[in-house]
């Protein structure tokens, strides 16, 4: 195994590929073991991992355009090949538009559009900003970062979970826009967690300290500090009100992070692939189990949804899960491809 791997290693290895496309348990255990061990790489893997999805696009939408129809995994084509080849030419093509960049004044590609990272559901992905902040987005999100960032400011909105660790510039401040409110950073590691549909949304920090805005206000709502976390609800059944009548104003509180029997932080336990769950009920864990693998949980009764559980899980698949849940309480559930009903 090298040292240090490098990009063009990296799209051309089999392995790798596997892992990117999330095909094979063992490949993807091999490379989440070995970032785990090296996390200086993952800035390179995050690169190399755009490039492979991002080729075998260029592959798909080539063999859309023509006439004939062809399957993607033909048995007379090599992925492998045909990937080194494009990721070759790729690799040259960005070479060489890094050297006409340094003889331009135009402004890097990433400040001249709207960048936009996500993750289908059962999916997680670090993402390598370019001021070098690092941010691990959960299943079923999306960041967007503004067209000037990283040259005017630091902006990015946020639908979904992600756990951030920003570089300090304090004459940049880092902000996050989510549904409601805007997190203001200078350099800290904090969770923000918004997904649109849900009736709670909240920022837990771990680091350094960050500035709660509200929506429509200048001046500074909340200062939170380690090992605190704002929470707000929001009125998902309110009506638009009357252009004379002020909306009500949003719940929110400032509440300590949790810690489970392990003192394993709940809010950030994610990041680290474990699935936490501390005295919440069956209905609470749904939106979690369903992000985590990718399924659609159906309650036909009443009574399962207020079932509460504490509980941790890592490696274990949906089936595993439910059948430890099942333990507590006996319910009875039924597996239909990815939609699971469960009743009393």
């Amino acid at each position: 195994m090298p040292e240090r791997y490098e990009i063009e290693q990296l799209v051309i290895d089999d392995s790798f590929i596997n892992y990117c496309f999330r095909r094979n348990p063992a490949d993807i255990t091999h490379w989440e073991n070995y970032l785990t061990q090296h996390p200086e790489e993952t800035a390179t893997f995050a690169e190399a991992r755009e490039l492979v999805l991002g080729i075998s696009l260029m592959l798909l939408e080539a063999d859309q355009e023509e006439a004939e129809v062809i399957p993607l995994y033909n048995k007379n084509r090599n992925p492998r090949k045909l990937i080194a080849v494009a990721a070759s030419i790729a690799i040259i093509a960005a070479a060489t538009f890094f050297i006409f960049q340094k003889n331009t004044s135009k402004p890097p590609v990433w400040a001249q559009q709207t960048s936009v990272f996500t993750t289908a559901l059962a999916e997680k992905r670090t993402v390598k900003l370019p001021d070098s902040s690092t941010v691990i987005l959960n299943a079923g999100s999306e960041l967007l970062l503004d067209k000037d960032f990283g040259g005017k400011n630091r902006y990015v909105s946020l639908k979904g979970e992600a756990l951030f660790q920003v570089e300090h510039n304090a004459e940049t401040p880092f902000i996050v826009a989510v549904e409601g409110y805007d997190v203001k950073v200078l350099g800290t590691v904090f969770n923000v967690k918004a997904y649109p549909g849900e009736k709670k949304s909240e920022t837990s920090l771990i680091s350094g300290k960050v500035e709660i805005y509200l929506k429509n206000t200048a001046a500074v709502y909340k200062t939170l500090q380690p090992k605190e976390k704002f929470v707000i609800i929001k009125d998902l059944k309110s009506l638009p009100a009357p252009a004379d009548v002020k909306p009500p104003a949003p719940s929110t509180a400032i509440m300590p992070l949790s810690y489970n029997r392990n003192q394993v932080n709940i809010e950030t336990a994610w990041s680290d692939n474990r699935l936490v769950f501390e005295n919440e009920t069956f209905r609470d864990i749904r939106e979690k189990l369903e992000r985590w693998f990718n399924v659609k949980i159906i309650f036909e009764d009443k009574t399962v949804e207020q079932y509460t559980f504490t509980a941790t899980f890592e490696k274990e698949n949906i089936n595993q899960v439910m059948k430890a849940l099942q333990a507590s309480y006996g319910f009875k559930y039924s597996v239909n491809g990815k939609e699971i009903k469960i009743s009393n």
